[in-house]
């Protein structure tokens, strides 16, 4: 067996009220090409982030769904979450915002503002992948994000952007796919996509405050020292003396 090459089929639509649900239907219709399929959305209307909070997808940004048929190990399962990332703040630097830093567990910010998200949604043995990239599109000025064209003071070809995450998503797959080959048959491997996420990551070392939902009460939450990321890509916090692994969730940087 060889690791699925993503990016082979990429559809393009002007304009759709939600790309993920798009992205199911043409899993129905068409499942044979589906793995490693990729939709490219010239606004999404209707967009929404995690805990169904409003994304602002309008044109000039580069959205973004993928389609990819689980075979990875469960406990592998949460990579795919650093992994999209990884690819993410990689395209951006090397078309030159060297400043962009990874938040886990995906976040792609820039001194603090949100460039780049991604939701992912498991359905029916399919991982849907939703990417949000701030490229030349406008934002509210409410929000606490920034686009790349502010950062890097001109506008960026949105294909060149998308051909550059095609091929890191497809390189660090490939890093997934002989990992999760490896460690069936040996333990304790060191984990390639965590080294390379400490490398574009400004987490660890920091205080944070964690919550499941930063949208929930902030009793709820805790504040805690974020230490390492284990193996399977879960963050450990330093809290009370004791250290807690959390797989999922969302972290705001106090420190």
């Amino acid at each position: 067996m060889v690791p699925v090459v993503f990016g082979e089929e990429i559809w393009y639509f002007p304009s759709l009220e939600r790309g993920m649900e798009k992205a199911k239907e043409l899993i129905k219709l068409y499942p044979r090409t589906a793995n490693g399929r990729i939709l490219w959305i010239g606004e999404v209307l209707k967009a929404k982030g995690r805990f169904q909070r409003r994304w602002y997808a309008e044109k000039g940004g580069l959205w973004l769904v993928i389609t990819l048929y689980d075979e990875l190990i469960e406990t592998h399962r949460n990579l795919l979450a650093l992994l999209i990332g990884l690819s993410l703040v990689r395209a951006v630097r090397d078309l030159g915002a060297k400043e962009v830093y990874l938040k886990w567990i995906n976040d792609l910010h820039f001194r603090g503002r949100k460039l780049a998200g991604t939701l992912i949604e498991y359905w029916k043995g399919w991982f849907i992948i939703g990417v949000g990239l701030n490229v030349n599109n406008n934002l509210p000025k409410f929000l606490p994000a920034i686009s790349l064209k502010e950062i890097l003071k001109r506008e960026v070809s949105l294909s060149t952007v998308l051909s550059l995450i095609i091929n890191y998503i497809n390189y660090y797959y490939h890093l997934l796919w002989n990992y999760d080959l490896q460690s069936l048959y040996e333990e304790k491997l060191p984990n390639p996509l965590i080294l390379e996420f400490k490398k574009y990551s400004d987490t660890l070392g920091r205080c944070v405050f964690y919550h499941y939902n930063l949208d929930g009460e902030e009793s709820e939450g805790l504040f805690a020292k974020a230490v390492d990321l284990d193996s399977d890509g879960s963050l450990i916090l330093e809290y009370e003396e004791e250290l807690l692994k959390v797989s999922t969730g969302e972290i705001l940087y106090i420190y």
